[in-house]
């Protein structure tokens, strides 16, 4: 194909717009055009503030593209042959040829299949029978006796500064008063006390939400909060924001990661949170999606989801909801090993636990689970479970879908590979589902109540033992997922790292309070907890003044009665007494005062 550069436009405020008009004045009936929207490279740096959240732009083109804008122009008939054909080209011929030329190349399987370490299974139905037994050692009941020691007697404040401490805030401050310097606003410092405060008042947004930021600090009585307002000034909390930053810009031209504003607070946190190694047996790998609809390459969209857009989160937890490690998703990565993304996620959040496998049992879904995986997790020491896909299944000669469905709810069937130890089992419930194993078994079966249609009532059903212990073990990352969406910080940004510093703070919270639900007797719900962190940070400041009038001024200058005539101001400022807006006030007092109202009489009386 002959193209040509036609135009290019860099990343500014009407890069997209400019680029549409120039297609527009250039238009011409024999001639196409391509647009492409190039994605800057990780390490450009994209921290300025765009306006604030309730600045919505009613154009339908976005102001602001990412990266560059190319156009290119080319003839309707300048395709090559090729190029033609392909697109004309029946799908079943296609089909053929594609899965002609894959078969060409056997050395690519050859390779996958020298990777595994896997050999060629021999299914058979028999009780599974594994050589290695599994003794569990006293490490994971030493560290939770040690969390609940060391935890027993503090406080929430104390046991979220447990994890989110110190060297965390420092880091943070460090880091932006150092942006703060290099953007030339030399006069902003911040200290670890400020931070506090202003987490404080993120906290207090997940569960005392309001449409917009600067109401909380708005004079009106339905909806001001007054203790948001006594611990900091409006002013304070968005240059804060504006200069809050978490890693030094010098150091991104060396790097080529896409997460490269987020990573050090991940790695730091990920380390309190393993300060007392993995305390729980269960042990749970899934994705967590956090919303974002801005632009970024390494936003995700993923349809039926909950969550469709925003960033993948790889997330290793237990199955209480308590987060050991995580990873975010930054797309394909150069890496050119051959295994499966889901082996690699699993492995990459395994190898960041600090334990011993054989105390503990990891569970995932059908994403993740193959036959080569849980061979290399046997191998590795991890007793694993998971929801297997019919294509990953070997050649196991279960019975088929279509024919379990004829039969009647609960049945089961099951092979056995001895070679490589792993256990398959097929079960009818609502809908035919397949599990493997590399460790469980499908006995004792037990039962568990379903619809009886005959009977119209619920009524017992078999239900193969492995399918038990995942059910148990699964679904730690859900929890985490729900503690967080209760009570997500409310303050929005326009950085697009800003959702995954809320969301680090917001599962920091999450682990801090199921830390405090294992270590102590009584029972306190999330929400109390995160009142009493946002509460103490709120309130461990000084009191600033009020900027109502206060009664230590009223029996002061404004009641000497001399000289208090009114004069107007260069701006419309809010009256000392109805708080509306006026630009007259006292020449004397030195106080906003409305004319047109009594407010200029009741100040002075």
């Amino acid at each position: 194909m002959n193209r040509k550069r036609h135009f290019s436009a860099s990343n500014n405020f009407q890069g997209l717009e400019e680029a549409i008009n120039t297609i527009v004045e250039d238009s011409d009936d024999g001639l196409e055009y391509d647009l492409a929207i190039i994605p800057p490279e990780p390490s450009v740096v994209t921290d300025e503030e765009e306006g604030f959240d309730e600045e919505v732009s009613p154009s339908r083109l976005p102001k602001d593209v990412p990266g560059n804008i190319e156009v290119f122009v080319h003839n309707v008939g300048a395709l090559s042959d090729s190029e033609n054909s392909s697109d004309d080209e029946p799908l079943a011929t296609k089909r053929a040829r594609i899965q002609t030329d894959t078969a060409a190349r056997p050395e690519e399987r050859d390779v996958a299949t020298k990777r595994s370490g896997l050999s060629a299974p021999v299914w058979r139905k028999c009780t599974p029978s594994y050589s290695k037994t599994y003794e569990e050692t006293d490490g994971r009941i030493q560290s939770e006796n040690r969390v609940k020691e060391d935890l027993k007697d503090l406080s929430p404040v104390q046991i979220f500064e447990k994890l989110f401490d110190d060297e965390v805030c420092q880091l943070i401050v460090n880091f932006s008063n150092l942006y703060a310097s290099q953007n030339n606003r030399h006069t902003f410092s911040l200290t670890v006390a400020e931070l506090k405060t202003f987490f404080g008042i993120l906290i207090l947004s997940g569960y005392h939400k309001l449409p917009r930021e600067g109401m909380y600090w708005s004079l009106d009585e339905d909806i001001g909060v007054d203790v948001v307002s006594k611990a900091m000034s409006r002013n304070r909390f968005r240059e804060i924001k504006r200069n809050l930053h978490l890693v030094d810009n010098n150091d991104a031209p060396n790097t080529t990661d896409k997460m490269f504003k987020v990573r050090k607070l991940a790695d730091m946190l990920m380390k309190k949170f393993c300060q007392w190694n993995v305390f729980h047996e269960l042990i749970s790998v899934d994705e967590s999606m956090v919303k974002y609809f801005g632009h970024h390459s390494a936003k995700q969209f993923i349809r039926g989801k909950p969550v469709r857009f925003g960033y993948k989160n790889w997330v290793a937890a237990s199955s209480s909801g308590y987060c050991y490690s995580f990873d975010i998703y930054c797309g394909k990565s150069a890496n050119s090993s051959t295994e499966p993304l889901g082996t690699r996620v699993v492995k990459m959040l395994l190898d960041k636990l600090n334990t011993n496998p054989v105390d503990h049992k990891v569970f995932f879904d059908n994403f993740f689970t193959s036959c080569d995986l849980l061979n290399d997790l046997r191998k590795a020491g991890y007793r694993a479970t998971g929801t297997i896909r019919e294509n990953r299944t070997k050649k196991c000669p279960l019975t088929t879908a279509k024919e379990m469905m004829k039969k009647t709810r609960a049945e089961f069937d099951y092979r056995f590979d001895k070679s490589n130890e792993l256990l398959l089992v097929r079960w009818k419930d609502n809908s035919i589902c397949t599990m493997a194993t590399n460790y469980d078994s499908y006995e004792p079966v037990g039962t568990v109540k379903r619809w009886c249609p005959e009977k119209k009532q619920k009524a017992d059903m078999k239900i193969p033992h492995l399918f038990q212990n995942y059910n148990r073990g699964m679904g730690g990352v859900d929890e985490m997922d729900q503690s967080i969406a209760l009570y997500r910080i409310g303050i929005h940004g326009k950085k697009w790292w800003w959702v995954l510093f809320t969301y680090m703070i917001d599962m920091t919270i999450s682990n801090a309070w199921r830390l405090h639900v294992l270590a102590k007797d009584e029972t306190m719900d999330q929400l109390l907890f995160r009142r009493s962190i946002a509460r103490f940070y709120l309130k461990q400041t000084p009191q600033r003044l009020s900027a109502r009038p206060s009664s230590s001024n009223i029996d002061g200058l404004q009641l000497d009665g001399a000289d208090h005539a009114p004069e107007k101001l260069p701006k419309r400022v809010r009256c000392v007494v109805c708080h509306n807006r006026s630009r007259w006030g006292c020449k004397k007092c030195k106080k906003t005062l409305c004319i047109e109202k009594p407010c200029f009489t009741t100040f002075h009386s």
